[in-house]
């Protein structure tokens, strides 16, 4: 944009320069043309009054062309060099008038004003994601602090030692769980749009994530019915996978005992449907709403076994892949988690 922006400015400004000596030229060869048609000078001293004014006149021609392109060249860059300060001082609410009368610098302040308001959304999307993350930090260490206190306890029996020991690991889980996390988040955000994709069987992928959380699902009795018919898909496999172990953690973690979870790949003509089911806690509208949002957690009570980030993980995912991902839940029923990505 600014190439574009200095290759037109030079392009008025050579056409006003080529402009003013053209006309000059053609008043002074005018002139010139007058005084040899008429014989207005009779001698040499007589040239000089001519000569100042075609001077002056040029002069006057050259003001005022300098300041036409003061006004509607050099004027409007120095009102975005002076909105740019007060944005790098911080200032992001500034917005410049985009009506202009040069389309190239209308143009620029459309951009502009684009940048400003990304700026801004940034800037406020930082500084919630780390008051955040301060936040979810601050818990596990407060755990593993006060239980480090209680093990300076003597008189603690073995039994006592043993479940703060234990706290205290689990408190550290939970931290490395969710520095991973946003590890992960971060360098998905930092994609855009350029993930390495190869072939790879998506049916044979959700198998070896069902078969990875099988103690999980086996200590809570739950059934499983699978359909995942033979599918070739062309994607990120590393990231797909961490969809598929992040949603069918959450239908094992919030079902209800001997509950059930259906796993369903059906292939279309242009998307890949894979459809998981859980019958466990469910969502109110609300809550299902807000389940993307980095670090929320519906179930307050089972905080300690997540950190709110693995759908927003999820999706972005999914999104990486230009494709969609939506849930539908009802509280105390269970879960429908549906994701469609494009062949």
């Amino acid at each position: 944009m600014r190439n574009k922006l200095r290759s037109k400015l030079w392009i008025y400004l050579a056409s006003i320069i080529f402009l003013l000596i053209l006309t000059t030229f053609i008043v002074f060869t005018f002139i010139i043309y007058l005084i040899a048609r008429f014989n207005l000078l009779s001698g040499q001293e007589r040239f000089f009054p001519i000569f100042i004014f075609i001077s002056a006149f040029s002069i006057i021609i050259s003001s005022g062309v300098s300041a036409i392109v003061g006004k509607r060249i050099l004027k409007p860059i120095a009102e975005l060099r002076k909105s740019m300060n007060q944005v790098t001082q911080g200032d992001f609410s500034i917005q410049m008038n985009q009506v202009y009368t040069i389309d190239e610098v209308s143009d620029l302040y459309t951009d502009f004003n684009i940048m400003v308001k990304e700026l801004g959304s940034t800037e406020t999307l930082r500084n919630d994601f780390v008051s955040s993350v301060s936040h979810e930090f601050k818990t596990p260490i407060t755990i593993i602090q006060g239980y480090v206190q209680l093990l300076q306890d003597s008189e603690l029996t073995p039994e006592e030692r043993a479940e703060f020991y234990q706290r205290i690991l689990e408190g550290t889980q939970q931290l490395a769980t969710l520095s991973d996390n946003i590890l992960k988040l971060t360098k998905l955000e930092t994609q855009n749009s350029e993930i390495e994709k190869a072939d790879f069987r998506l049916d044979e992928q959700i198998r070896e994530v069902i078969l990875f959380l099988q103690p999980k699902w086996e200590r809570r009795n739950l059934s499983l019915d699978i359909e995942l018919p033979n599918a070739v898909y062309n994607g990120s496999e590393e990231f797909l996978y961490q969809v598929w172990l992040n949603i069918l953690d959450n239908a094992i973690k919030y079902n209800k005992e001997n509950g059930h979870i259906s796993v369903k790949l059906e292939e279309k003509s242009s998307v890949f449907l894979v459809e998981i089911v859980d019958s466990g806690v469910g969502m109110t509208d609300a809550e299902a709403e807000k389940s993307f949002d980095k670090f929320y957690q519906a179930d307050r009570s089972r905080k300690t076994e997540g950190n709110g980030l693995g759908l927003s993980l999820s999706q972005k995912i999914i999104e990486l892949h230009k494709g969609h991902i939506r849930v539908n839940s009802k509280l105390d029923i269970g879960t429908v988690f549906v994701i469609e990505l494009p062949k």
